[in-house]
């Protein structure tokens, strides 16, 4: 076992050295005193003296430097780092200025084991077998470089920069230099971005303009109510858990609303047990017996939606004081009072909610009359039958939701794993703002993602050269895009891939396919602290520094700009991203703006209006290590009335729907407008509401699902020895309904598969996990399955308006191995 190695067990009897000294002295009078080893007629010298105590060493100097995790699990934890004669030695939890976000997990107290872990990269790396034989020979970095920029150049001259790709991710090294400084080679070549789509309907769904911006997260226990939507925060976000608990020793009433009976639900007053996939269908519901019973608030919806705004027949789009004749300043929306007059909104006291007019002659409606009229179909009895939640239930919990306010959702990223997921965002944060549940403390709803500030360090001397950028391609498309040599009508020849910051083997839905588009790749380069999924494909691989061995801001994270200071020297042959780029660009002939690194490249960073204006300086920053990015704390979202969106409401309709991300493909746009439900695109295997099951569930009834677990990020801490102790390998859970009926005990291996693949793990028989799904743990590699890989079994296909990775969307079955 790993402690058994860790911790050497100590021999049952031991003499320390003080010990030793003071036996030695005994046993050297008793040899005077006898005469042994003397002559008889020779003079005895006196008994010496005991020895003296050895001076003890100076202990060595030990240094702290303040450290900024940055595995993007939403914590952010600032992190003492302490160092001894240039090693790190521990690390602890950091100060902030507001103590609450005070914390660390078991993943930060482990740096040390990924810094000085036996398989860290120490050298650059090229392939010397087949693409995942896992067999390498170590070259010098003048090789590397020589060898991508030879390589490079000449895809260039013959090709063009789109035949070149670079694939960031949402792990690895995320700080604002290594993440920007990508990006600026990319732009000065004009590469191809594969984009990684992950939890896109998520960022793409709420009613704004564009992810699901929330109150800070230590406004919570203002809450009345939380209602944690499809999320397991106590095991996913460990490090916001204590202010939902908080929240609840207030007096709030905490709702799960989850398939599985979760660590979350275990801990919350109710538990909700839903259908998969079938959350947006209940919001809908809880949405029509709001308005049914006048639980609505009239007064937010319109001084804060766009519900009084006023809707064309002919288009579609918002009438505008323009259409009937006026020219306005500022915000050129028109709304109705009940008297028949037209104005620009915000110069109408009261205007109407309902109904639908005449304007100059231009036929109109009131958004939320649009949206009484889509959501009608959704009684509570027709969601009862679809969700599997009693109409009894969702009558009380909207009843609850309206009354016991102000109230929080939380929503997780559950219904985002879905096709149809992205609309479940948009809803939610709908059924927010109608009942006023949004803009005041305590009211608001999304993801529990702190707000932050990356936008701060794109200032325009490090990003002048943009603007060349290739095309954009979805991860989960990149193999269809390599068949057909097209996307959409437009040219794909991509020969070589640069892949950083992540591990898109591991984490990419349809893993044997992405493996078969990497095998059309001709150059595979990829830059990480040690092997993972995705270096077993790669051609080269190039040694990347530990977050603690660079300087480095995390801006992305938690309300504040945080500083990541160098605590100990790089080892071996490591290098910063920036670094990288930098010796690639040189290599390229991009000299003039690929020449700063470290503190000066952090500086040039902080130079843009945002910065200037909000006074984030590098030398402020260096001097205080974090700085709030926003003054107002708690931040409410909305509280002065004004929303991220282009009417700066809260969107109940959506005037002019776009792809989240765009690569030239067609949406539904008049269906995008304002929610609806369909089922997922595999993971429906009963027929229920009227939706007929899917064909593929009469070979795969169990819906194919995962779960976060405190150990992980991503594949990050995977191979960790002290968190391998608590988690030593990969789990399935599976319902003892299930498992009966297949002859599947606790401990046994099971097979879980479908058409696309299958993995071998140990199961684990959980009354908790609800009959026809499974749950795998998140985050494990190749390495560390029995056999197969659980990302294997899922599947590419996503709704064309939010290219995203539908993760749960599909069915598999299991077997005992």
């Amino acid at each position: 076992m790993a402690s058994e190695v860790l911790h050497e067990a100590q021999p049952k009897s031991s003499v320390g050295r003080r010990a030793f000294l003071m036996g030695s002295a005994a046993a050297l009078g008793v040899v005077a005193a006898t005469g042994f080893g003397c002559k008889p007629d020779e003079h005895l010298d006196p008994e010496p003296a005991p020895a003296p105590e050895p001076t003890p060493a100076p202990a060595p100097e030990e240094k702290e430097f303040v450290g900024s995790c940055r595995g993007n699990c939403f914590g952010g934890c600032k992190i003492k780092v302490k160092v001894r004669e240039g090693k790190v030695v521990s690390t602890t939890m950091g100060e902030f200025p507001n103590k609450q976000y005070n914390r660390i997990c078991q993943r930060g107290l482990s740096h040390l084991q990924r810094i000085y872990d036996p398989d860290r990269l120490k050298t650059p790396l090229r392939r010397a077998g087949q693409r995942g034989e896992n067999k390498w020979e170590e070259i010098t970095w003048e090789e590397a470089i020589n060898e991508i920029g030879t390589k490079w150049q000449n895809l260039i001259d013959t090709l063009g920069g789109a035949s070149i790709a670079m694939w960031p991710s949402a792990g690895g090294n995320f700080g604002a230099a290594s993440t920007v400084a990508p990006q600026r080679l990319l732009a000065a070549i004009g590469m191809t971005t594969i984009n990684a789509c992950y939890d896109s309907n998520l960022f793409a769904g709420g009613g704004f303009s564009k992810g699901t911006g929330v109150n800070e997260i230590i406004d919570l226990p203002n809450a009345k109510m939380v209602i944690v939507w499809g999320g397991n925060p106590s095991e996913a976000q460990p490090q916001h858990y204590h202010f939902i608990i908080e929240a609840q020793r207030a007096g709030a009433k905490i709702v799960t609303i989850d398939p599985n009976f979760t660590h979350m639900a275990s801990h919350s007053d109710q538990w909700i047990p839903i259908r998969p996939a079938t959350d947006t269908a209940m919001v809908m519901a809880m949405m029509n017996i709001a308005i049914e019973n006048g639980w609505t608030d009239d007064a937010f919806i319109k001084k804060g939606t766009t519900g009084p705004l006023l809707v064309k027949k002919s288009d579609g789009l918002f009438l505008r004081m323009s259409d009937l004749g006026q020219e306005v300043e500022g915000n050129p929306f028109a709304v109705r009072d009940a008297a028949g007059n037209f104005g620009a909104m915000g110069t109408i006291d009261d205007p109407v909610i309902d109904g639908t007019f005449t304007a100059n002659g231009i036929q109109v409606t009131t958004c939320f009359q649009l949206l009484k009229e889509r959501i009608a179909e959704w009684t509570p009895k027709r969601a009862s039958e679809l969700c599997d939640v009693s109409e009894e239930v969702i009558r009380r919990l909207t009843e609850e939701y309206t009354h016991n306010t102000p109230a929080t959702i939380i929503t997780g990223l559950g219904p985002d794993h879905y096709y149809n997921g992205h609309q479940f965002y948009f809803t939610v944060t709908g059924l927010a703002g109608i009942t006023g549940n949004l803009g005041k403390p305590g009211a608001t709803c999304g993801m529990d993602w702190p707000v932050g500030g990356f936008a701060i360090t794109t200032a325009p001397t490090m990003t002048r050269i943009l603007g060349g950028s290739g095309p954009t391609i979805p991860g989960p498309k990149l193999y269809d895009a390599m068949v057909a040599g097209q996307l959409e009508g437009k040219p794909v020849n991509i020969k070589s891939l640069y892949i950083y910051s992540g591990n898109p083997i591991a984490n990419q839905v349809d893993r044997q396919r992405l493996i078969k588009a990497f095998e059309m790749i001709d150059f595979i380069v990829v830059a990480d602290m040690r092997l993972t999924d995705t270096t077993l494909y790669a051609d080269l691989v190039l040694p990347v520094c530990h977050w603690f061995e660079q300087n480095e801001i995390n801006a992305v994270i938690t309300p504040y700009m945080t500083y990541n200071q160098k605590a100990i020297e790089a080892p071996y042959e490591t290098k910063t991203d920036v670094q990288i780029i930098n010796l690639i660009a040189n290599k390229l002939g991009f000299t003039e703006d690929f020449q700063l690194e470290d503190k000066e490249f952090l500086a040039a960073m902080l130079k843009g209006p945002a910065a200037t204006a909000g006074n984030y300086t590098w030398e402020r920053l260096e001097k205080e290590e974090c700085i709030r990015i926003y003054p107002q704390e708690p931040y409410i979202l909305g509280e002065n009335g004004v929303f991220p969106t282009p009417s700066t409401r809260e969107q109940l309709y959506r005037e002019t729907p776009v792809p989240y991300l765009n690569y030239g493909q067609k949406i539904d746009v008049e269906l995008e407008r304002l929610p609806y439900w369909v089922p997922p695109m595999e993971a429906w295997p009963e027929t229920v509401g009227g939706f007929e099951k899917n064909p593929l569930a009469e070979k795969y009834p169990i819906i194919y699902t995962t779960e976060r677990n405190k150990t992980r990020c991503h594949t990050q801490w995977g191979h960790v020895p002290w968190l391998l102790e608590l988690y030593p390998e990969p789990t399935a859970k599976i319902s003892p309904t299930d498992a009966n009926a297949r002859g599947i005990k606790e401990g046994d291996y099971v097979r879980i598969f479908n058409d696309r693949g299958e993995v071998v793990v140990k199961a684990v028989i959980s009354a908790g996990t609800r009959p026809g799904m499974v749950i795998l743990p998140k985050g494990w590699e190749a390495d560390q399955f029995k056999k197969g890989h659980y990302s294997d079994l899922t599947a590419t296909y996503f709704n064309p308006t939010v290219p995203n990775n539908c993760y749960y969307d599909a069915l598999c079955q299991i077997e005992k191995y």
